[in-house]
């Protein structure tokens, strides 16, 4: 072969390799992204002084979720309890007893598929966040927009794991969401690439992927999340291409030390993410999920203290100019409490 042909040849080659490469790797990264790790989750079972409310998710599926109303008078806010992969809108006392006690109103939901909510056999979620679980966050806020005793009281979003994702997407996309809690909430491209760097030898060889320059890693990484959103049929939602809408919105976000799924440096990045605004509380010893388990005194005064922050910092932005008061905490009355 003339020597004018060889290197167009071994480019040629190189490319074909590149592309065969990424055919096979972007399966093999999709059955890693798809496996959802053994998350220990406890439900929890009905309060009967709540009330079970309907809810009709952006494209008609039902979803099932209860009200929770504090006992004192004056309502501080509403909090939009998001749960866990499997969980239930039960748990959300479990994590907000203390804000309720503080006079916060809760509103949780059960996510399609999992807890009361309508199944959807054509879908099977994983601990992703997908553009169907976005469909029934829209659904959320329509309720309580049409709702007149709920649309009037400032709205906070608290969520747990894959509900933390959710609540920070909400929050970025809903102004009216005030502050949200994430407690082992994590970032897609940081946790994926985390357990491909985990995972790489079940892909390729370990000396291949470390030869492999950055750029040529997450691309790779975006076409296997592509290929997962084709076979599974939706879109997954990133949380960093969304963050820009939380810029000043407070966040507070919870990790274990002691958390095997989101380790510190996933958390970190996530608190990055999520801008100047965002605070990380790492908890000494706990696991995924069980910070307030570990540490509840410290978890339930950190909560109540965000979210009457949250508060306070939103009235201080309200324009001097406004006519009324849409923060009001005291007028709010609800039908779900008996007046003192």
């Amino acid at each position: 072969m003339h020597f004018s042909l060889l290197i167009p040849a071994i480019i040629a080659l190189l490319l074909v390799f590149d592309r065969v490469l990424r055919i096979y790797a972007r399966r093999k990264i999709a059955d890693i992204f798809e496996n959802v790790p053994p998350f220990n989750v406890r439900t929890e079972s009905a309060y009967p002084d709540a009330l079970v409310i309907s809810i009709s998710a952006s494209d008609g599926v039902k979803l099932t979720g209860s009200v929770h109303m504090p006992s004192g008078g004056s309502v501080q806010g509403l909090v939009i309890f998001f749960p866990e992969l499997n969980g239930n809108h039960w748990m959300a006392r479990r994590y907000c007893e203390a804000l309720l006690a503080d006079g916060f109103a809760i509103l949780a939901f059960d996510f399609r598929n999992q807890g009361d909510s309508d199944q959807v056999s054509s879908y099977q979620p994983i601990h992703w966040i997908t553009d169907f679980e976005m469909n029934d966050v829209s659904g959320v806020m329509e309720f309580i927009e049409s709702d007149p005793h709920l649309n009037t009281l400032p709205l906070l979003a608290f969520g747990v794991s894959r509900g933390g994702v959710a609540a920070l997407v909400a929050a970025g996309r809903y102004p009216r969401i005030r502050g949200v809690i994430a407690d082992s909430a994590f970032g897609t491209m940081p946790m994926i690439h985390h357990y491909v760097n985990r995972f790489a030898h079940y892909v390729i060889p370990s000396f291949l992927y470390q030869m492999l320059p950055e750029w040529h890693v997450r691309m790779t990484l975006r076409q296997g999340i592509q290929y997962s959103e084709k076979r599974r049929h939706c879109r997954y939602v990133h949380l960093e291409s969304e963050a820009f809408g939380l810029a000043s919105t407070p966040v507070l976000l919870i990790s274990g030390d002691k958390d095997s799924y989101v380790i510190e440096p996933i958390a970190r990045q996530l608190q990055s993410t999520c801008g100047s605004h965002a605070e990380l509380w790492t908890v000494s010893g706990a696991k995924h999920n069980m910070a307030r388990d570990v540490a509840t005194a410290d978890y339930d005064r950190r909560i109540t203290e965000h979210f009457r922050r949250s508060l306070d910092l939103a009235i201080e932005k309200m324009p001097e100019t406004a006519t009324s008061d849409p923060l009001d905490r005291s007028a709010a009355r609800s039908p779900f409490v008996q007046p003192a």
